[in-house]
């Protein structure tokens, strides 16, 4: 998930967004919500993401596992090469819908991004926490991108 945009290399910087997801756990089959933002009191804008939800079993090929669903194509372009969602207008939020998979062989997952805010300046491999398999609830989990 790395934009080529030579001879630029990804921003070590503290990205200004955040990775939210409207549940800490889930169920084969389940949907949860996948919020990327610009941080509160912050101009900033990001042009264009990629994002993926990955099993944390440590895989050394990270797959994306489930998939996003309901997809706005006006606003992002998927990308069906391993799943990603991509997109190019400027934006301040963006929230997907995510369907996990029907079975449970993936175990937790975590959600990574690239987010592009201009040519010159991209992050890569934002991570969120774990979502962990299984259990009901409606926890949130909110991770800063630092």
């Amino acid at each position: 998930m790395m934009p080529v945009h030579p001879p630029l290399t990804p921003s070590t910087s503290s990205p200004p967004f955040t990775l939210s997801t409207s549940s800490a756990t889930y169920r084969p089959g389940g949907l949860i919500t996948v919020c990327v933002e610009v941080v509160e009191n912050s101009s900033a804008e990001f042009q264009g993401f990629l994002l993926q939800a990955r099993s944390t079993q440590g895989q050394t090929v990270r797959w994306p596992v489930g998939k996003f669903t309901n997809i706005n194509t006006t606003m992002f372009t998927p990308l069906h090469c391993n799943n990603m969602e991509a997109s190019g207008a400027k934006k301040k939020k963006v929230q997907l819908t995510w369907e996990a998979p029907s079975n449970n062989t993936y175990g937790d997952i975590y959600f990574s991004a690239t987010l592009v805010q201009n040519y010159a300046v991209f992050w890569v491999e934002l991570n969120s926490s774990s979502v962990t398999l299984e259990g009901s609830g409606n926890s949130a989990a909110t991770v800063s991108m630092d």
